[in-house]
């Protein structure tokens, strides 16, 4: 086995211990050109072969020159990248510090506004709350108060009411009293007038009577007087003729005349006497008639005046009966008002404490706290690991590869520097992230970059280009 297949058999132990995408740049382009730089120098033969091999020489002390050279450059700016990578590691925990401290800052200031926003919230609930209990006792207190002021206004109106009706009632009743008592004196009155009228007129006709009665016994007795006067003068008469002693015709005519006379003058007085006695019969007749008749008209006139006064007793007595019935009803209204009125009161003295009932506010509950602040740790950032020199150049060997380098935030990184650059980069790569997150990245990035396999890799890879031979 030759050293070129010997070499290809560790760049196969190599593509199984890199990844994929790092074993195909770092190994399979420069493999796949030094295999072809072999296979060219295997080819070539004959006289040629001095020429080549001085050339070559040329060209290995060269690319020796060259890469002692590259080597201490690539030192140089190894170190110059792991110092700017510190110096990033620096300024980038300032910055978390900072950050994290500001954060920090702000959460708690967030936690302890949100407290005292939760806390102003629930005092000024509070507040209100109390409030509106004492305006809700407040409000009760003026409600029974007006309710009781209403119920005494109301027993106050009724009871005036009441004396008004009463009162009313007693003037009606004066007034019918009164009425009544001038009824009953007009009918007294009227009574004893026609009672007196009556006396008047049965006194006047039983004057009437007895003056008749005693005009006639003095016309009586005057004409008895009269007849007996009559009676002597005729008889004197006749006795003077008698007397005489004259006898013959002319003596009886004159005793004759003289008894004529005297019978004449009796007989005139009987007949004054019988006319008179005619006059005094009908006078005493047309008295009775007077008399059954004034009788008869004092009865009628007793018995009007009696219904009269019957029927002003029946109106008294019906107005009475009214005045009654209109206090009764008088009393009975006032009443139902009042009562009505109370319950109106009480009833709009409910309702307004159902109002205020319905518009107290509940009693404030105190809800959840809001959530308190926990302080962010910060992440930790890593420097990376002091470089460390790799294997000085070889004359007559090459590095597998360009000599490309790998670009970090610190700067570039030569990759022919092995696992130092290679963690250099990673460190530089972790500290150039702008933030905690980002710096965490870099922190896990790097730790998987820097894993089991990567000193292997690093020293598959020193072992390999031992096999290269130029």
């Amino acid at each position: 086995m030759d050293k070129f297949e010997q070499f290809g058999e560790v760049m196969v132990v190599l593509d199984t211990l890199l990844p994929p995408g790092e074993a195909f740049r770092k190994n399979h382009m420069g493999l796949n050109k030094a295999l072809m730089g072999m296979e060219m120098m295997k080819g070539g033969g004959g006289g040629g072969n001095d020429d080549a091999v001085e050339l070559q020489e040329e060209q290995i002390d060269a690319q020796y020159k060259y890469d002692k050279k590259k080597y201490q450059y690539d030192w140089r700016q190894l170190n110059r990248q792991h110092k700017f990578a510190l110096r990033q590691n620096r300024i980038k925990r300032e910055e978390i510090e900072e950050d994290i401290g500001r954060r920090n800052a702000m959460g708690q200031d967030q936690a302890d506004h949100a407290l005292e926003s939760y806390n102003f919230q629930f005092d000024r609930e509070m507040e209100a709350f109390q409030k509106s209990e004492r305006l809700a006792s407040s409000g009760i207190d003026l409600t029974q108060k007006n309710r009781e002021q209403q119920l005494d206004y109301n027993r106050a109106s009724f009871n005036l009411s009441k004396d008004s009706i009463e009162n009313q009632a007693f003037e009606r009743y004066q007034k019918l009293s009164f009425k009544a008592t001038e009824a009953l004196m007009a009918h007294q009155q009227g009574t004893d007038t026609g009672n007196l009228e009556h006396m008047q007129k049965l006194s006047g006709l039983e004057q009437k009577r007895t003056k008749a009665v005693m005009t006639q016994q003095a016309e009586r007795a005057q004409a008895a007087q009269q007849s007996l006067v009559y009676r002597l003068q005729g008889a004197k008469a006749e006795g003077k003729a008698r007397a005489r002693g004259v006898q013959g015709r002319s003596n009886e005519k004159q005793i004759q005349a003289a008894v004529a006379e005297s019978g004449l003058k009796q007989s005139m007085l009987y007949d004054k006497i019988t006319r008179s006695g005619f006059a005094f019969d009908a006078a005493i007749y047309g008295m009775e008639t007077a008399l059954r008749h004034t009788m008869a008209s004092n009865s009628i006139r007793t018995k009007y005046s009696d219904l009269d006064y019957a029927l002003k007793q029946k109106k008294v007595d019906a107005t009475d009966l009214s005045i009654s019935k209109a206090y009764t009803q008088s009393q009975e209204s006032v009443t139902h008002q009042w009562r009505g009125a109370d319950a109106q009161a009480i009833l709009r003295t409910d309702e307004a404490l159902r109002k205020i009932e319905g518009q107290r506010m509940l009693t404030p509950v105190a809800g959840p706290l809001p959530p308190t602040w926990i302080n962010l740790s910060e992440p930790t950032v890593l420097d990376p690991p002091k470089p460390e020199r790799g294997p000085r150049p070889i004359k007559g060997s090459m590095s597998v590869g360009s000599s490309s380098t790998g670009m970090g935030t610190g700067g570039m990184v030569t990759a022919g520097l092995g696992a130092a650059a290679g963690a250099l980069a990673v460190g530089t790569t972790m500290a150039a992230s702008s933030s905690a997150a980002g710096a965490t990245f870099g922190t896990a990035g790097f730790v998987g970059l820097i894993g089991p396999w990567a000193p292997v890799a690093v020293a598959a890879l020193a072992i390999g280009s031992m096999f290269i031979d130029w």
